[in-house]
């Protein structure tokens, strides 16, 4: 447990060091808060009820993988291109620690960019109608399920994918868009007629909850394929 107390708050000192992810953690926060409440203003409270709670929840998901999709796989190359990962592995520390903290700071991280974002949205949307305060989809259960727990969820799913997909690939921008695109298989399932979506707070908290069970699943695969030894020899190659 030490272990990973000291990897984390060693992650989170790397990364609020980072210009370039405290960057794109505003530029998330704002984005995703700011242009679905400019859509809202423009388009009135007729037009947005008609598209539903998927609307403006989908910019707080957004929020969420744009900042863990970038996060997890540069907590892994800053390492790999200052050679301190194959150091890290030659320590006691555990594989668990090394990895599970990275993977807990990215989805931590990603969650909290996606509620501030949440908070901006609301805020903007307040000021740009001029009609207060809209609770908008979080005045709907499955529009705070969507919300709270599918993000965390997804938050997870994305950390772990790009984790390991960093170990694999050492280029940032390929690992960013190999990480997105794992994303894009979740909707696969749908498109190709397998699953059916259906917003109702059951469906939307399993929904959630298999994200959750998939992201661990894919962590311990991820843990068992990359050995210690064997993930050494291939970072020195």
């Amino acid at each position: 447990m030490n272990d990973v107390r000291a990897m984390v708050w060693k992650e989170v000192a790397e990364l609020l060091g980072s210009r370039r992810f405290l960057w794109v953690f505003m530029a998330a926060v704002l984005g995703m808060g700011v242009l679905p409440a400019l859509s809202f203003a423009r388009q009135g409270e007729r037009a947005i009820a008609v598209v539903g709670v998927l609307f403006l929840v989908l910019y707080v998901l957004f929020a969420a993988v744009i900042v863990v999709a970038n996060t997890a796989p540069d907590l892994v190359l800053h390492e790999r291109v200052g050679h301190t990962l194959e150091y890290l592995l030659t320590t006691p520390l555990s594989v668990r620690a090394i990895f599970g903290a990275k993977i807990a700071v990215a989805a931590f991280v990603g969650y909290v960019a996606s509620m501030l974002s949440l908070g901006v949205q609301l805020v903007a949307v307040a000021m740009l109608s001029g009609k207060g305060l809209h609770w908008l989809f979080l005045a709907q259960a499955d529009g705070r399920v969507i919300a709270f727990g599918v993000t965390a969820g997804l938050s997870l799913y994305v950390a772990v994918v790009g984790t390991f997909v960093a170990l694999r690939i050492g280029e940032q921008r390929a690992a960013y868009m190999v990480t997105v695109f794992s994303v894009g298989l979740l909707i696969v399932p749908f498109i190709a007629g397998w699953l059916h979506l259906h917003l109702t707070v059951n469906w939307v908290s399993h929904a959630a909850l298999w994200l959750g069970v998939i992201a661990v699943g894919l962590a311990a695969l991820g843990l068992r394929i990359f050995q210690r030894e064997m993930l050494v020899l291939y970072l020195q190659e």
